[in-house]
């Protein structure tokens, strides 16, 4: 997704400089809600405003080419910046120890510092510990934020040190998002979002997926699984996963409404999805792994 641009998001934006300036903005910020609703996004306009305001323009919330984070904010180019990737069991308990004791070095300048934890409900619960003594020691300089996209269960602790702002779109919200970015990008629609749950990140990631894979949404179902998840496993990317799983949600609501009283369908597609997300997590083999759901579709 192209980050140059904040869609739909520009109260809660001025609501975080506002935070700032006051003073008042928390030391553990965690920002909850779907992946593909622009949290990632939202913190990279900010932390862009905050560190180049000349080359950031606020009233029409884009980030300028020549902006100094423009292009590198997960690439930790910036010492002021820490940027950790949880998904997929990226960060590990001796990469939270060496930050605790990197945060006690003052910060370049002595000005603040973010540290940023994305898909921070993927950290372990040893990950997660190490965490909380280091946001448990004052600092002046020194903020987390916590991007908690809800794609597994977070540890009640961690939500306790934190103040939580919830990041929510109408469906008239994602929408107008939606057809605001394939305006502007010239996307292909290559699926419906009028009536969908696709958050406008997904929208994006699932139809680039399309046309880079060449997909048929024509072909039968179980045919676009099996290619998703061997892509999954080859490219380590769960955006295939997690197409598949869109796909599946899709293919029963769409027997419901046809036979709205065949209310198996539910444990269907709850078995489905719960086989799909136990392949990723123990790296099963995709080809026994279709076997085993085919009599599912």
């Amino acid at each position: 997704m192209n980050l140059k641009k904040l869609h739909g998001l520009k109260k809660n934006l001025l609501e975080l400089f506002k935070l700032l300036d006051k003073g008042k903005f928390p030391k553990v910020l965690m920002l909850s809600g779907k992946k593909g609703q622009g949290k990632f996004t939202l913190i990279h306009h900010f932390l862009s405003y905050i560190f180049d305001k000349d080359n950031y323009d606020l009233i029409n919330t884009t980030i300028n080419e020549k902006n100094k984070i423009a292009y590198n904010l997960k690439e930790n180019l910036n010492p002021n910046i820490v940027y950790y990737k949880c998904i997929d069991k990226n960060v590990k308990i001796d990469d939270i120890r060496n930050l605790r004791v990197n945060l006690q070095k003052s910060s370049i300048n002595n000005i603040n510092r973010f540290v940023i934890f994305d898909d921070v409900e993927c950290l372990n619960e040893n990950c997660i510990n190490a965490l909380l003594k280091s946001i448990e020691e004052p600092s002046e300089t020194n903020y987390f934020i916590l991007i908690n996209n809800k794609s597994e269960k977070l540890i009640d602790t961690l939500k306790s040190r934190s103040i939580e702002i919830k990041i929510f779109l109408s469906n008239n919200e994602k929408v107008n998002i939606i057809q605001n970015l394939i305006s502007e990008y010239k996307i292909e629609k290559n699926l419906r979002y009028d009536d969908s749950t696709l958050t406008p990140g997904n929208y994006l990631k699932f139809n680039k997926l399309i046309s880079d894979e060449q997909l048929d949404l024509n072909d039968e179902l179980i045919k676009n699984i099996e290619k998703l998840l061997k892509l999954s496993k080859i490219k380590k990317d769960i955006d295939y996963l997690n197409f598949a799983i869109y796909l599946i949600n899709q293919h029963y609501l769409t027997k419901s409404k046809k036979e709205p009283n065949v209310t198996h369908y539910n444990d269907y597609r709850i078995n489905v999805i719960k086989k799909l997300q136990e392949s990723n997590k123990l790296n099963l083999n995709p080809v026994n792994l279709i076997t085993e759901i085919e009599n599912y579709i």
